[in-house]
């Protein structure tokens, strides 16, 4: 049976020939075997693709040993919170990412163009959220450090790939690896257990490109499937289709509120609002400005959805979004 390799795995093939380092070298092999058909035709060449990987990540690994270097990355969290694109090669992390914020990734044809975490800041209403896009997991390789971001993130953006037929094979298989790592995937955020050390992580299913041949069909699966497990929004990264709903959506994931400030006579301030969690209250607020000001605060008048115009409420008073508050002292 012939191969009928595509154009794509020849260039990904002429870069694994021209690479000047391993850590490139594995790159390409990666794209190489995620491009490949997959049947009887390639099954030599695909075994052989694996031990060459094999090969390099045991090189890889034996240097991480004898080296002293610290590994890994950590991405500081900026804005009013952090939320990590995690998906199988291909499946358009990097176009989400430009798309929504002001980053500008590598966008390719081909798998694992990301190598390391990407970030960028997406406005929403007053807000900024930070985005992180991290290397493509698959069957043979996730890169180690990824599930340490997603423990450390505050949500999770799960992406599948609406043109996929193996959509489900391939959403199931990032699920489990992070699973293996001690990372569950939840439509909830749930507190860590400490015995078992598993970080849940609250989780929207984001099915991307929307504007592809049979990708109703192929929504209507994910939605059967996983619509119980995990919040399903339908959109499309390239044509910029629904990204306004995909931000509200974002914005709700983090359960977070919008608080503005203003002093007595003058209007609200509206471009820097204090964040905070849903359910916190007045006392919260004050603190996030300065324990000095949180203990000297008598009282605060409050404008919103909830109360009429400049009613007086007390420190207990659990805030809502887009609360207006004149603090007194």
């Amino acid at each position: 049976m012939p191969a009928n390799l595509p154009p794509q795995y020849f260039e990904a093939e002429r870069r694994y020939r021209e690479a000047g380092t391993d850590e490139e070298k594995l790159k390409c092999l990666q794209q190489m075997l995620a491009i490949m058909p997959k049947h009887k035709g390639t099954d030599k060449l695909q075994a052989d693709l694996r031990r060459r990987i094999s090969k390099l990540k045991k090189l890889a690994s034996q240097r991480k040993k004898s080296s002293r270097r610290p590994l890994g990355f950590n991405v500081e969290k900026e804005g009013a919170g952090q939320l990590v694109l995690v998906g199988p090669p291909n499946v358009g992390k990097s176009q989400i990412l430009a798309s929504l914020t002001n980053a500008n990734p590598e966008i390719a044809p081909y798998p694992f163009t990301t190598q390391k975490p990407f970030p960028g800041m997406m406005p929403y209403d007053h807000v900024q959220i930070q985005l992180v896009d991290v290397p493509p997991i698959s069957p043979e390789y996730m890169e180690f450090w990824v599930p340490g971001i997603v423990r450390n993130s505050d949500g999770v953006l799960l992406v599948a790939d609406l043109s996929s037929d193996d959509l489900l094979d391939e959403t199931e298989m990032v699920i489990e690896r992070l699973k293996q790592a001690k990372v569950s995937l939840e439509r909830e955020e749930k507190p860590m257990d400490h015995l078992d050390g598993i970080a849940h992580k609250k989780t929207l299913l984001l099915a991307n490109k929307n504007d592809t041949k049979g990708a109703r069909e192929n929504l209507e699966i994910l939605r059967d499937f996983y619509g119980q497990r995990f919040p399903v929004l339908s959109f499309s990264a390239a044509t910029k289709s629904n990204l306004n709903d995909l931000k509200r959506e974002i914005y709700n994931l983090l359960e977070i509120i919008r608080v503005y400030t203003k002093e007595p006579g003058k209007r609200p301030d509206y471009t820097d609002p204090i964040i905070l969690k849903r359910g916190k209250t007045l006392t919260d607020a004050a603190l996030s400005i300065h324990k000095d000001f949180a203990r000297d605060l008598k009282y605060a008048r409050i404008w919103g959805k909830e109360k009429y115009d400049g009613q007086k409420v007390q420190k207990d008073y659990p805030l809502q979004d887009e609360d207006v508050v004149e603090f007194h002292i």
